[in-house]
């Protein structure tokens, strides 16, 4: 069984139609190597709400995107995914919190803290670029040699 990835939000207004595309876009070419599909949540409580019930069934890591969080290049990032899958997770979910930061409660849920840099990004933009890591991962996990820039 493939493992399932989740790009989640939390977001009050609706996103920029442009952003939007071209996230989707990256999180469809993903296909059955990596399926992958977003989700937006106008309030944490919610978002978490929705990881515990993914939790209940098991085999569910909950990934954040969170300043201090571990910085990963794509590959490390993509061994994080392969080491999940063999290891029987059969579901990621990978969040970015809200506009003024997750709280203490959502890191102490989440499994892993991962860092976009130490420059402070729009959620979009965030969104954007983690959807484009997923596919690149799935890219790698694949050995497609989108990676390398072929």
């Amino acid at each position: 069984m493939a493992l399932k990835v989740s790009l989640l939000a939390v977001r009050a207004g609706a996103a920029d139609k442009a952003v939007e595309s071209l996230a989707q876009d990256y999180l469809k070419r993903c296909g059955r190597t990596l399926p992958a599909a977003a989700r937006t949540f106008r309030t944490e409580a919610g978002l978490l709400e929705n990881v515990a019930d993914e939790r209940k069934s098991g085999a569910t890591l909950f990934f954040i995107a969170d300043l201090g969080g571990a910085s990963l290049d794509s590959l490390q990032f993509a061994d994080k995914l392969r080491s999940a899958r063999d290891n029987g997770v059969r579901h990621v979910v990978l969040a970015i919190g809200p506009a003024s930061g997750w709280s203490a409660e959502a890191r102490a849920a989440a499994d892993l803290r991962l860092s976009l840099g130490a420059m402070t990004l729009p959620h979009e933009l965030a969104w954007l670029i983690l959807a484009e890591q997923i596919y690149r991962a799935s890219t790698i996990l694949q050995g497609h040699p989108y990676h390398l820039g072929h």
